[in-house]
């Protein structure tokens, strides 16, 4: 599996809207929920959301990370603080 991030997470990174601690954790979750596929290592729930994708969050300290994934790769689409997220995709 790969992991693929939205433009969103991937300006975040650039402009450094993220703590360099926070990214480093989630890219290195994702990449090893990627090799392993074993939800239960990790701190992944199930959101209740509608729409075509099922879609997760997974929590590392105060901030989440909303994804939703296929067969082949793994789509981050928000990284932000509990609350932000949660406006958001709630």
């Amino acid at each position: 599996m790969e992991v693929r991030y939205s433009k969103t997470v991937a300006k975040q990174v650039k402009r450094h809207q993220l703590p360099k601690e926070i990214w480093v954790d989630f890219r290195d979750a994702f990449e090893a929920f990627a090799s392993c596929r074993n939800m239960r290592l990790f701190d992944i729930k199930r959101l209740v959301t509608k729409g075509p994708y099922v879609y997760f969050r997974l929590r590392i300290r105060n901030y989440r990370a909303i994804f939703h994934m296929d067969d082949q790769f793994i789509y981050v689409e928000e990284l932000g603080p509990r609350g932000e997220i949660y406006k958001q995709w709630g």
